[in-house]
């Protein structure tokens, strides 16, 4: 699997940013940019945790994929919209919904 400064690298150019578009995007320096995509090996550096989950949110990667270890680079944003919904019910129709959702499942 790829390392995570070949992912950032892969998502900017498949996005189509120069490095100073993608650093102002996220707020940082375009010489920070260069080292989370290792472009110069004795400078590169690990990517921080924070810098990683701006990535994910403004671009809807997941971190997963950013990480390396999945080939899934775009979230799912069904799932995130599922959550609000169900995060809305009440519980009598939360359970409705699950035993909705194992006939579903059992039908397959």
């Amino acid at each position: 699997m790829a390392a995570t400064n070949d992912r950032i690298k892969e998502l900017r150019l498949q996005l189509g940013y120069p490095v100073d578009e993608f650093a102002r995007m996220l707020g940082i320096h375009r010489s920070s940019v260069y080292r989370y995509e290792g472009e110069n090996e004795k400078e590169a550096r690990d990517v921080p945790i924070s810098i990683a989950i701006l990535i994910s949110k403004k671009f809807n990667v997941s971190l997963d994929w950013l990480a390396g270890v999945s080939n899934s680079m775009y979230l799912d944003q069904s799932s995130n919209e599922l959550t609000e919904l169900y995060e809305t019910l009440s519980e009598e129709n939360k359970k409705e919904l699950f035993s909705y959702a194992r006939y579903l499942k059992a039908k397959q």
